[in-house]
């Protein structure tokens, strides 16, 4: 009986602590058709803001393959927030390193996170929408599997 006790505790405590885990708000994916990314595919993301006064964490993610033959993907994003803002960077993920690619293996990819913004507040509530442009001067550019967004609540507050 004493085990039984200790066991359903156990598994109360670890039911608990999953559940303080937060995590994404959004997180989105686009594949490319045949890996190929075209240089006028503009990828869009509506990120929906239910929660203003809040700060947020915005994450870019490539999941290049070994066909990439490039060090680094150029990208320009946009971002339009709720409270009608627009805000634009040009982002340089690094792929490559001395011929290799960087990034986290996750069978069957590689995963390539970069941080766009940290701690960002929303004033208001409604649709962030992120554009992102490939800046590669090609019409296609090859070994690009994915390009996502996760935007996660922030934890430096």
């Amino acid at each position: 009986m004493r085990k039984l006790t200790n066991v359903l505790i156990l598994i109360s405590l670890l039911a608990l602590m999953s559940c303080s885990k937060q995590g994404p708000i959004f997180e989105h994916y686009m594949k490319f058709d045949k890996g190929n990314w075209d240089r006028f595919n503009k990828v869009v993301f509506n990120v929906p803001i239910d929660k203003p006064g809040e700060s947020y964490d915005i994450t870019l993610v490539l999941k290049p393959d070994s066909s990439f033959m490039y060090d680094a993907m150029p990208v320009y994003v946009i971002m339009n927030t709720p409270a009608g803002e627009e805000r634009m960077k040009d982002v340089r993920i690094k792929v490559k390193d001395g011929g290799r690619i960087v990034g986290d293996s996750e069978e069957p990819s590689l995963t390539i996170k970069t941080p766009l913004w940290k701690s960002l507040p929303f004033s208001d509530k409604g649709m962030l929408i992120i554009s992102i442009e490939n800046m590669i001067p090609k019409i296609q550019t090859p070994g690009v599997k994915e390009l996502g967004i996760i935007v996660e609540h922030s934890a430096s507050k």
